[in-house]
């Protein structure tokens, strides 16, 4: 997906090892997590302003209060060498916490380190750490102590029931797959305008077209194929910097079997300048579950077509509920029709940031009062990434990427007259 400039002034986080959510501040991202022990780390992505928060849970058996936990007896040493600059009573929501800072004494830029526990159901606690020079403590004091006022613990079974109902929402509309349940996708066309600080950077033609899975590679002789299951074609052109004048092409063809339980995919990106031309191309397989091996296996292999350099494959366990590459183009019509209300958690493949992983993807789904509903997306423990909002029918009316990109359907007519007099059409 595109990053673009950062849009959003915050954006909510959750993590369900730990038990909370939380509101990310301006220009900050969740930098690294950890299932066991649970924690993860807040920074800041603004080089110049540097900070760091760590979040955890811990155990209080002795159902200690905040006070308690974090008001712990030092010795003459430490009490001759560090200050106390906050320690008193903070709310996060309802809940009452204790927030304690202290100034380490005897250098020119003194290290202060907060701290702000907050005690949860189960003999538990919530932890926030941050270490900051002192300079940069007092720039961000305001930003740091609403971050962790916005703490809100989450009931640790509650959100293991909302995890089995959303695994078990998608594996129930993945087990129904069939030629009847995707024959409605067949001839869905969609324009899509792609924009960012109001400027338009690119577009894109998202297409369903039934398929067999070699017509994921054009070639001559197909024609008398039998078509085995739905492709989803898309392509697109980027402009995202108009002063290099760096052009991005992709093409790609994800095919799916009737039954969701086989699929293929292709991709080739090119960068171009003039004559100047750089190609890079992944393909990915998901081969059926046989008799012995029920789960699927994802191969995935990448090439610069420009060297002619192969990476190393990636290899991975396809775990079920899967989401195949297909229906993330097209998951407005596909779930247009169910409830709109609802949750899904799938595994998929995900290649964003120059990564290649099998994650855990949670679409959220919300109704509004206008017929219309919105996905919030999120991979893993990660904080929303996508803002998907359609119509009743599935078509996409608004896209809002988390690091600031905009899409939104459009027409062709629209496109041509922004994009042939800059010869892109």
């Amino acid at each position: 997906m595109l990053s673009i400039a950062t849009l959003w002034s915050s954006s909510i986080y959750q993590n369900g090892d730990i038990g909370l959510k939380i509101d990310l501040p301006t220009e900050s991202r969740v930098s690294s997590t950890s299932k066991s022990p649970p924690f993860c780390m807040i920074s800041s992505s603004n080089p110049s302003n540097i900070w760091h928060l760590r979040l955890e849970r811990g155990i209080n058996p002795n159902a200690k209060t905040a006070n308690e936990l974090l008001n712990v007896p030092q010795d003459d040493y430490f009490s001759d060498h560090q200050a106390v600059i906050e320690n008193r009573s903070m709310f996060a929501g309802a809940v009452e916490g204790w927030l304690h800072a202290i100034e380490q004494r005897g250098a020119e830029n003194p290290l202060v380190i907060v701290r702000f526990a907050l005690p949860i159901d189960g003999d538990q606690f919530i932890l926030a750490t941050g270490r900051f020079l002192r300079s940069s403590w007092d720039t961000n004091t305001e930003t740091i102590l609403n971050c962790m006022q916005s703490i809100r613990p989450l009931d640790p079974v509650k959100l293991v029931r909302d995890k089995l109902k959303g695994l078990e929402n998608s594996t129930t509309i993945l087990s129904s797959l069939n030629k009847d349940i995707l024959k409605p996708l067949i001839g869905f066309q969609e324009w899509r305008r792609i924009q960012s600080n109001e400027e338009d950077i690119g577009y894109a033609l998202v297409q369903v077209s039934t398929g067999n899975i070699e017509e994921v590679e054009i070639r001559d002789g197909q024609e008398d194929l039998a078509k085995t299951g739905i492709i989803v074609t898309v392509r697109s052109r980027l402009l995202p910097n108009e002063a290099t004048g760096v052009v991005i092409d992709s093409f790609g063809r994800y095919w799916v079997s009737w039954d969701g339980k086989e699929s293929r995919w292709s991709n080739r990106v090119t960068r171009w300048l003039e004559k100047a031309k750089a190609t890079e191309s992944e393909t990915g397989i998901r081969n059926r579950p046989e008799i012995g091996s029920p789960k699927s296996r994802i191969i995935v292999i990448q090439q610069d077509l420009t060297s002619d350099i192969i990476k190393p494959p990636f290899k991975g366990l396809a775990e079920d509920p899967w989401l195949p590459r297909a229906f993330v183009w097209v998951l407005g019509p596909l779930l247009a029709s169910g409830d709109h209300d609802s949750t899904y958690i799938w595994m998929t493949y995900e290649n964003s940031n120059e990564q290649q992983i099998i994650a855990t993807r949670t679409d959220s789904l919300h109704a509004d009062d206008n017929g219309n509903w919105t996905i919030e997306t999120h991979v893993g423990e990660g904080e929303v990434i996508l803002w998907s909002t359609f119509d009743s029918q599935g078509s996409l009316l608004k896209q809002v990427q988390k690091d600031g990109a905009i899409v939104t359907g459009t027409t062709p007519e629209t496109l041509r007259a922004i994009w042939e007099p800059k010869n892109l059409w």
